[in-house]
């Protein structure tokens, strides 16, 4: 199964095997791509993956969540994303490539003054953001579909919206961080329609073809935000509003802090990464949610978080628990692990330790493996 294509929109795979969204550390200060980038890239696109989503690209520059971070909030930075694009078309055998695009609301922890849908502090930096007014959230709707313009534009086979992990479009969804008493708050139609009008202007500008996924929530892990009945019935709006593929994942920044020993899992440098699959956590954490998060949509769902074996994906694609299978820090370790295990080489197990270790390394050098360094 992990070797069948399957299309996203009237976009065809070549496989079921995607990367998903991971921040590296090596734009430049301004968010422009580097020689690093171009090579991090043709390294990942050679290593056989259906899918390569980018790391996390600010559509507006009050909305940065990391130094050197990838910025697609200008015309100005077309020419370098398509140097990744055309990097991974040349490199990857029919390889695919998704920028993920992203406003870090509250979470801005690289700007002066965040904003956000109320004016809730934000509990892993203790900072208070502006709440948005309607015109903040028209200019931001307007930034969003302006960057997947600009993703298109740079060759990119689709855009994924970034609205998981408790950055802007995350905090409009969740009841957690959203208790607006407007159109854009309230119940859940309400706090879908920020990214409703997001998927429909950016529609208008990159046309019926170009596919639109989304990574969301499917449990915030927080008292008063997301579950699993609610990220049931955010997944279903989506699928009817149009967009062509939804990546389920959890955890905001201030779950970290708030939540991290009575939930079940150990402290973690980032919300969405578990360490020491297998011991401490369960593989495939997300896999119950993706179960019942499955029979609410008809278009493919991709799942994300500690898949460690060949076998494992098998039996979820076999199973229908999910359409594509998605990995970010087995690749770190291994950026060949969709050749290795497509072509049968070796160990049906992951190499990657789930250590976390690799985190460490962006602030100075760029995202890398220490463990695999090691050995």
């Amino acid at each position: 199964m992990l070797a069948k294509p399957k299309k996203i929109g009237n976009v065809e795979i070549k496989n079921r095997f995607v990367r998903s969204a991971t921040y590296e550390g090596m734009a430049t200060e301004k968010g422009e791509i580097t020689d690093n980038l171009i090579n991090f890239y043709k390294t990942l696109s050679e290593g056989g993956c259906g899918l390569i989503i980018t790391s996390y690209a600010f559509v507006q520059q009050n909305g940065r969540a990391q130094n050197k971070q990838i910025a697609v909030y200008h015309d100005s930075f077309i020419p370098g994303l398509r140097k990744i694009a055309d990097t991974v078309h040349k490199n990857g055998e029919g390889c695919k490539t998704a920028l993920q695009i992203v406003h870090a609301g509250r979470q801005s922890h690289h700007v002066k003054e965040t904003i956000a849908p109320s004016a809730i502090m934000e509990g892993f930096m203790n900072i208070i953001p502006k709440e948005m007014s309607r015109d903040d959230i028209e200019e931001t709707v307007e930034a969003f579909a302006q960057a997947a313009r600009r993703t298109k534009e740079a060759g990119f086979d689709a855009v994924q919206l970034h609205g998981a992990h408790g950055y802007l479009i995350s905090e409009f969804l969740s009841p957690y961080t959203n208790k607006r008493t407007d159109e854009y708050g309230g119940n859940t139609d309400n706090r879908i329609r920020f990214v409703e009008n997001i998927c429909k202007k950016s529609r208008e500008l990159v046309g019926d073809d170009f596919p639109i996924l989304i990574k969301m929530n499917c449990d915030d892990f927080l008292e008063g935000g997301i579950t699993l009945e609610e990220s049931k019935k955010i997944t279903k709006l989506l699928s009817d509003i149009g967009f062509d593929a939804i990546e389920i994942s959890s955890c905001m920044w201030e779950t970290v802090k708030r939540k991290k020993k009575d939930i079940g899992w150990r402290p973690t440098f980032i919300p969405e990464s578990r360490m020491a699959i297998g011991s401490v956590n369960e593989a495939a954490y997300h896999l119950p949610y993706a179960r019942e998060i499955k029979k609410e949509i008809d278009i493919p769902l991709i799942l994300v978080g500690g898949i460690n074996s060949i076998d494992l994906v098998e039996e979820i694609l076999e199973n229908g628990d999910a359409d594509f299978v998605s990995f970010s820090r087995p690749l770190i370790r291994e950026p060949n692990l969709p050749n290795r295990w497509i072509k049968g080489i070796g160990s049906a197990l992951v190499e990657c330790e789930y250590c976390n270790n690799c985190v460490l390394t962006l602030a100075k050098e760029g995202l890398h493996c220490t463990k695999k360094e090691e050995s």
